[in-house]
């Protein structure tokens, strides 16, 4: 039950190409300050956003998916 990797960095303005595998069951991924909200069914998506602010974003599984979901979060750090 975890994002590898936990951090992502970028620069304010980049293209983000997030090329997500989901190994067991279905789980989620939200990035509110990016709009961001895909399900993540098992296999490969790839989920794409803008880094159009800088700062520190947050990002977690937004569909409950077992005992660990808790700890399925991390952030996106966007510099100028």
């Amino acid at each position: 039950f975890f994002f590898s990797p936990s951090t992502i960095n970028v620069k304010k303005g980049d293209k983000v190409r997030l090329v997500l595998n989901t190994t067991d069951i279905t789980h989620g991924i939200s990035i509110p300050d990016f709009n961001v909200e895909e399900t993540l069914p098992v296999g490969v998506k790839i989920v794409e956003f803008t880094a159009s602010k800088s700062g520190t974003f947050p990002f977690r599984c937004s569909i409950s998916c077992g005992s660990g979901h808790g700890s399925m979060v991390g952030q996106v750090v966007v510099v100028e």
